[in-house]
């Protein structure tokens, strides 16, 4: 992920968990999220997840999109694509169409690549 691309980095997402914000609990919703700071439950979005470098999330994440630069243990599920930043750290299976794994990324688990 490229923090000058606003599509990658979640720049313009209207929903933003910051990084002093811990969130207990699940979220729902129809337009992208950003998240810099901690989320211990699920997050189902019909939209964008993304989880900043500082971010972390512990759950199963459900969305159109999920592109993640921090800390994810649980599920990750894409309608559509799954990408991994550099300093992504992933300890969770994944279901998706498409999946990008930068170089330098951690990854444990396992992956289903539904077709298109």
């Amino acid at each position: 992920m490229n923090r000058k691309d606003s599509d990658s980095s979640g720049s313009h997402c209207e929903c933003v968990i910051g990084s002093d914000t811990k969130f207990t609990g699940n979220l729902t919703g129809s337009e992208d999220i950003l998240i810099n700071g901690e989320v211990d439950g699920d997050i189902d979005i019909k939209a964008s997840v993304y989880v900043g470098e500082n971010g972390k999330v512990m759950g199963k994440i459900t969305a159109t999109d999920v592109m993640i630069e921090g800390k994810v243990e649980g599920f990750l599920k894409a309608t559509n694509r799954i990408q991994l930043a550099t300093t992504a750290n992933i300890a969770a299976d994944m279901e998706c169409r498409n999946l990008e794994v930068a170089d330098g990324a951690f990854f444990e688990g396992k992956v289903n690549m539904e077709s298109a």
